[in-house]
């Protein structure tokens, strides 16, 4: 006779590094690879948290049937940890946590102002002007400049 025997029970964790990609001041996308072992049943889902550094609290981002979600309510400016955990039928894994904190900014800031115009060449009609770009551009290339006169 022969005897199989099943056995089953929560899930590993699931597989990091924790991806956390496209980072704005209202949210990111995370993302993370599955479990290697799935404890015997399929994964149901999974429960995505966010940890708010300056209250201390873990709150609920969502649950995903994948293996990514969006994260779409954040602080501006605060710094956020985040943990995943898989769930079966059997219950629920341990966490995968993220490898370090983040925090919720845009990845371009408004750019330093340029230097003050210096007048090279000048008419009754006309005057030159050049300048120096800015020490900082904030992230992004500078596209143009507008230039006004008193």
């Amino acid at each position: 006779a022969e005897v199989r025997v099943y056995v089953v029970g929560p899930p590993g964790p699931p597989e990091g590094p924790m991806d956390i990609t496209g980072i704005h001041k209202n949210g990111c996308k995370i993302a993370w690879k599955p479990p290697k072992d799935d404890g015997g049943c399929p994964i149901e889902h999974y429960i995505v948290e966010k940890y708010d550094t300056d209250t201390g609290i873990w709150s609920l981002v969502g649950t995903s049937p994948t293996c990514d979600i969006q994260c779409k309510d954040l602080e501006p400016g605060k710094e956020y940890e985040f943990r995943v955990r898989a769930v079966n039928s059997e219950g629920e894994s341990d966490n995968l946590k993220s490898l370090r904190p983040i925090i919720a900014k845009d990845p371009f800031t408004v750019p330093l102002p340029p230097s003050a115009p210096d007048v090279v060449d000048w008419s009754e009609a006309h005057m030159d002007l050049e300048w120096k770009e800015p020490i900082d551009d904030g992230g992004s290339p500078i596209t143009g400049y507008i230039i006004e006169m008193k």
